[in-house]
């Protein structure tokens, strides 16, 4: 029975492969019906090999998209260093400038480094010290301005008294009478003169600066301008007050001029 059936099965197949190979019509409808299939199957055949394209082509995109995304950020990070480098060298060649106006002093730059951690004082602190030579006393000038004194020293960091410091004071004169006084910090923005004599013509605008006695630092410094005079009949001195211009926030390097002790010879 068994061996009928196989009999039969290979009759139908044998009879079917006759047909398509000896009937070129029914070969063409068989062909036919399976058309739109094998098209069907070649359509998706290529979208899957473009599909597998365009993910190995967004693979690489993404690749030199991150290569060129960190080279992008060195180059921002070397204009960055090198525009830093500039402004550096521009504020140490204003030093400089303002060098020839210390002549037979000697001085020395140096980097602000922090900051006083109360209000209730004006005081940085700069990168230079003992070793540097620098002593109490010495004056610090910024951009050509007063700044402050060295108030202490280090080995290698010193501390600087603000002009703006009510415990700041020194010797100083208008540029117009040249007419000694003393002035003394006040506020963040204004200092104040003391000893000014009534006959003293001393107006609002005048410009103060530096005046050694005794030739320890150098004279005609800038400190500010006078902003206002209060004078009242009866009085010893008039009131005087200094407008100033300085900002030890956005300050970074300044100069220290070393003051000459008593006797030593001026160059």
């Amino acid at each position: 029975m068994k061996r009928k059936k196989q009999l039969f099965f290979f009759l139908i197949v044998f009879s079917l492969i006759a047909v398509f190979l000896f009937i070129p019509k029914v070969k063409t409808y068989v062909y036919d019906a399976f058309n739109p299939f094998l098209t069907g199957l070649e359509i998706l055949s290529q979208k899957i090999e473009t599909t597998f394209l365009l993910f190995e082509e967004k693979e690489k995109l993404i690749e030199e998209n991150k290569k060129l995304t960190e080279k992008l950020e060195i180059l921002k990070a070397e204009i960055v260093s090198l525009k830093f480098l500039e402004l550096e060298n521009h504020r140490l060649r204003e030093i400089a400038k303002f060098s020839k106006f210390f002549e037979g002093y000697d001085y020395v730059s140096a980097k602000i480094i922090g900051y006083s951690p109360d209000n209730w004082s004006s005081i940085v602190f700069i990168n230079a010290g003992e070793k540097n030579g620098i002593k109490v006393g010495d004056i610090v000038v910024f951009n050509g301005l007063l700044f402050g004194m060295i108030s202490e020293t280090g080995r290698f960091i010193s501390k600087v008294l603000l002009i703006s410091d009510r415990n700041f004071k020194i010797t100083a004169r208008t540029r117009k009478t040249r007419e000694i006084v003393f002035y003394q910090g006040y506020s963040p923005k204004k200092g104040i003169l003391k000893l000014a004599n009534p006959e003293q013509d001393i107006r609002v605008g005048d410009i103060v600066e530096t005046a050694s006695i005794d030739g320890s630092y150098p004279e005609g410094i800038p400190i500010g301008k006078i902003s206002s005079v209060e004078y009242e009949e009866g009085e010893f001195f008039k009131r005087v007050y200094v407008s100033i211009n300085i900002n030890p926030y956005s300050t970074e390097y300044v100069v220290v001029i070393k003051r000459k002790q008593l006797g030593e010879e001026n160059i």
